[in-house]
């Protein structure tokens, strides 16, 4: 396959690259920065269309003023028009451009950056593998959308695989393109989802992989690294809706998840007594206070940051609790080198599993296993 938009869109880095060698450049920058001993990037079979969270930007092209729905150029805000991502999901793509072909009709206005006229500015879906439905946001400058009563028995009629549709209220001038301030349009709160066995309800904000095909990979990967016999105590730091620590719950003793995201915490309760999880508990809080205040004991901890990584208080805190096992998940090799280094004064590191989550880009998913060095 070959995309055409690789020099407007420049979202992919290597998009028109043959896949192994986009894998066997990722394993050369990991080897760069953990040595020869890591494994083999773990890929996909075919790695196209994996992308089951999905936004397309709005606004017109200045000279016809006809309506684009697409992405922005990279490093720019010129806005390109995309009809067939080769990384996204294909159901989503079709959503988009149906929404986009019916907004003159129903005399929907896009949002103009230049004399900030107009309602809708993005349009933003979560797909969920296990089940193909799709929820859908429609990201407005405005309360007031016009013909949006129209706009929902038109996808409601063509695409009955739309089971959501809410509405964001996003007056913002940055890049962000969901709030806090979304109102249900139509159809289910949540979307569902499964890995490994599990079910996970989603909200548009929760935080969830993109790629559910290789989340299940790296996931396995964790579990597998924890290598647990059942009777392990188990953090899950950075919790979010508590997908590693549920999964993992039938080898463990008990999970205790921490996440500063109240919302996500709710989340977490809840998909733990929808998988008939009893051995977990979900605090909401700082992980690293937490860890200092009270006596939380475990024997692993499963930490999965943002991109940023983890920070040092984080990290020094983690010395307290002092698990036998560390499986770090990592988004972002850079930032895990670094925080690998300051664990390294009191654990070993054993292993590292890079895994393709994000083909045709620069970036790759890591997990790593550090155990505690004996005295």
């Amino acid at each position: 396959m070959k995309c055409i938009y690789e020099n407007e869109c420049g979202s992919c880095d290597h998009i028109n690259m043959e896949y192994q060698a986009t894998l066997d450049l990722k394993q050369k920058n990991m080897e760069n920065l953990f040595g020869k001993n890591i494994m083999p990037v773990i890929g996909m079979n075919f790695p196209y269309y994996y992308r089951y969270k999905v936004t397309y930007a709005l606004g017109y092209d200045y000279e016809s003023r006809q309506i684009v729905c697409g992405k922005y150029g990279q490093g720019s805000h010129d806005l390109y028009e995309i009809d067939d991502c080769l990384i996204e999901s294909k159901d989503c793509q079709k959503l988009a451009h149906f929404i986009t072909d019916l907004l003159p009709k129903l005399k929907i206005k896009v949002y103009d950056e230049d004399d900030h006229t107009g309602n809708l500015r993005y349009i933003f879906m979560r797909q969920s593998f296990a089940t193909g439905d799709i929820m859908l946001v429609l990201v407005s400058a405005d309360t007031f959308l016009p013909g949006k009563k129209h706009l929902i028995e038109e996808i409601h009629k063509n695409f009955p695989k739309v089971k959501s549709i809410y509405l964001d209220i996003n007056k913002r001038t940055d890049s962000m393109v969901l709030t806090d301030d979304l109102t249900l349009l139509y159809g289910e709160k949540y979307l569902t989802d499964k890995v490994m066995g599990k079910s996970f309800r989603l909200s548009p904000l929760a935080f969830y992989q993109v790629n559910p095909q290789q989340m299940k990979k790296l996931y396995q990967t964790a579990v597998s690294f924890a290598d647990l016999k059942g009777n392990e105590k188990i953090i899950d730091a950075y919790c979010g809706i508590g997908t590693i620590g549920i999964c993992a719950s039938d080898h463990a003793s008990s999970i205790i998840g921490i996440e500063n995201n109240r919302d996500a915490v709710h989340d977490a309760i809840f998909n733990a007594k929808a998988n008939g999880v009893k051995n977990a508990r979900y605090i909401c809080g700082d992980a690293a206070e937490l860890f200092t205040e009270k006596n939380i004991q475990a024997d692993v901890v499963f930490m999965d940051p943002p991109r940023a990584g983890s920070d040092e208080k984080f990290l020094k805190s983690l010395l307290r609790p002092a698990p036998e096992k560390i499986v770090y998940i990592s988004c972002n090799p850079e930032t895990l080198a670094r925080d690998v280094k300051v664990l390294s004064k009191k654990y070993r590191l054993e292993k590292v599993q890079p895994v393709d989550m994000f083909p045709f880009t620069g970036h790759v998913e890591t997990v790593v296993l550090m155990s505690k060095v004996r005295d």
